[in-house]
């Protein structure tokens, strides 16, 4: 549940949802990390150095601790008070998880106190203490002191009370202070120092990839960032500049579902803006991500998409150029958009549905087309491959049926399906000589 943000996926993830993935997440950590805390309280409680020099000293190291408790024992000793230790890592584990105390660290922003996300993690340990029942009924079974984890709660309290559930409280508070404050600045430093030198929007299989900066006047840079950004938006009014300007900048000002259907209208009439609105759609669902912690601009974009997708071929028979758009901009989304840094599942099956559409027969005969599913193929054809090859091999079935058509192909669509289909079979890489074959063809 570290750095798990349950907004990252455009998912409406419930405040119960997460608390039970923070409890079952803390479940499983307790099982695996028994042992070590049952050797450390043995190592607590023996009065002995921890030393091979000293004879009366049982334990004197990890390993030696961890075989002698076996042989002495047995393996069931390394979960000894494993009950109200899990009762704690749960407690802990929802508590800590759930957003409606922001005590994740992906809800630790640099407008959220530090004090405040320190007395957030101290809440597991308000309640009546599992941890008090943990640390004195792990030792104690071995000695025989209680039977059963019932008995030892009825006796700690007839014999000392109700306040023996709550020993040892206040240094545990003190040090859990230091340490959630510590977990959540360390994380977030750390989160930041791996965006600014390996930012996402320029991954690409590996290697970052530099922005073409225009040499427009009307283009707009985003400053203040790790590196500067530019957007094109001479082909919009001025109002509409301004609202993108201000999207990108201060996300919560605008309107953002009428932002995302400006762009995605002016995506399916500008081919060339659609080449590169997923890079504005990436900073502003990263702008608003940071400022509000929501994601009302990929839902809106994931729906408008959808709406689109529902009516592809109305669009196509409408207009073949805004269909050739509306294939380009899904497959820069799809190209940018990540969940985990992987592509969005959600966009897998409709890009490929768009791409075997432009396979077709009749598609193949009109040279826009080819050149639009050649040039998507270059694109997202290897992250497509990755998410479902079963599909990737179907639809090149098509293109090499396509391509052995006896009418029907132009000689340049001709030649472009001969390349993507040699591009794919290098790896989905261009040999030098291909290249140089290629495109000097396509060049003359």
């Amino acid at each position: 549940m570290v750095g798990y943000d349950p907004r990252a996926d455009g998912r409406n993830v419930s405040n119960l949802e997460v608390a039970v993935a923070g409890s079952v997440s803390g479940l499983v950590t307790r099982v695996l990390i028994s042992p070590l805390d049952v050797i450390k309280i043995r190592f607590q409680l023996q009065i002995e150095r921890l030393s091979r020099s000293d004879p009366n000293a049982k334990y004197h190291g990890i390993l030696q601790a961890g075989r002698q408790i076996l042989q002495e024992e047995g393996p069931t000793a390394f979960w000894k008070g494993h009950i109200p230790a899990q009762l704690l890592s749960i407690g802990y584990g929802a508590v800590q998880c759930s957003p409606s105390w922001c005590t994740g660290p992906a809800c630790a922003t640099p407008e959220t106190s530090p004090c405040i996300l320190c007395a957030a993690a101290c809440l597991p340990v308000w309640p009546p203490s599992p941890y008090i029942l943990w640390t004195c009924y792990a030792p104690a079974l071995q000695r025989r002191v209680y039977k059963t984890l019932r008995n030892a709660v009825v006796t700690m309290y007839r014999t000392e009370g109700p306040l023996v559930f709550y020993k040892g409280l206040n240094p545990t508070l003190i040090a859990i202070f230091p340490y959630a404050g510590f977990q959540f600045s360390f994380y977030s430093s750390l989160k930041h120092a791996y965006e600014w030198a390996m930012p996402a929007e320029g991954k690409k299989n590996g290697a970052v990839i530099s922005p073409n900066l225009g040499k427009s006047c009307c283009s707009w840079m985003v400053m203040g960032e790790p590196r500067r950004e530019e957007y094109k938006m001479q082909s919009f009014d001025a109002a509409t500049q301004q609202l993108l300007k201000t999207a990108l900048k201060d996300p919560g000002a605008v309107d953002l579902e009428k932002v995302a259907n400006v762009i995605v209208d002016h995506s399916l009439q500008d081919c060339v803006f659609s080449k590169e609105a997923g890079r504005m759609c990436y900073a502003i669902i990263q702008a608003e991500s940071k400022q509000a912690g929501q994601s009302v601009f990929r839902r809106g974009l994931l729906n408008r998409l959808q709406q689109e997708y529902q009516a592809r071929e109305q669009l196509r028979a409408r207009s073949l150029q805004g269909w050739v758009c509306y294939v380009t901009f899904i497959c820069n989304i799809f190209d940018y958009l990540r969940v985990n840094n992987m592509p969005m599942m959600a966009l897998v099956n409709p890009v490929y549905d768009c791409l075997f559409r432009l396979a077709q027969p009749d598609s193949l005969s009109k040279e826009e087309e080819v050149d639009c599913l050649v040039l998507q193929l270059h694109r997202v054809g290897e992250q497509l491959e990755k998410m479902n090859g079963q599909r990737m091999d179907e639809l090149f079935v098509l293109i090499r049926d396509g391509f052995l058509l006896p009418t029907g192909l132009s000689s340049l669509a001709q030649l472009l399906l001969l390349e993507i289909i040699e591009f794919r079979a290098a790896g989905w890489k261009t040999t030098p000589a291909a290249h140089k074959y290629y495109y000097s063809e396509v060049s003359d």
